[in-house]
């Protein structure tokens, strides 16, 4: 059972969207001041307007059946005497069906997009991972993400 990436097509868009919800549906729960339930629509224009702008969206494959999927946009720094001059890879999403977790399929999509950033020189891939979801924190945590900075919040009733 080898795990195959490749770049996603339109014809993907449905399937990507039922992963789409599904972790969204994660956010929801854990924060649904913030976040709103989703439709099936809204969720295939998502994707469908992510692919339609660019962003890198690799399919990760097992047994011919798509298991997961990544996103990712290059961002570069602003030019402002503040900051160093720099190109970062930010992973938008990675989503595992759960069937087809601790089989390599997320692993496989981290180490395709680390390849790519490779290839067009980004210094370093970023991502957000909300606090609720210890499991996605475990899982880029092994795979050799730190925490570079913290955002905190509060009510403003408080």
């Amino acid at each position: 059972m080898t795990v195959k990436t490749r770049r996603a097509t339109e014809s993907d868009a449905k399937a990507l969207a039922e992963l789409l919800l599904a972790v969204h549906g994660i956010h929801v729960r854990g924060n649904p001041d913030v976040y709103r339930e989703l439709s099936r629509d809204a969720a295939e224009a998502i994707v469908l307007g992510k692919l339609a702008a660019g962003e890198r969206v690799r399919v990760a494959e097992l047994d011919n059946e798509i298991a997961g999927y990544c996103a990712a946009t290059i961002q570069t720094a602003p030019a402002i005497p503040l900051l160093q001059p720099r190109r970062s890879l930010y992973l938008n999403e990675v989503v595992v069906r759960p069937q087809s977790r601790k089989r390599g399929v997320g692993r496989a999509l981290l180490e395709d997009l680390q390849a790519f950033a490779r290839r067009e020189g980004v210094h370093d891939i970023e991502l957000d991972v909300a606090s609720f979801n210890p499991e996605a924190r475990a899982f880029f945590a092994a795979f050799g993400f730190q925490v570079l900075r913290e955002r905190m919040g509060m009510s403003a009733d408080s």
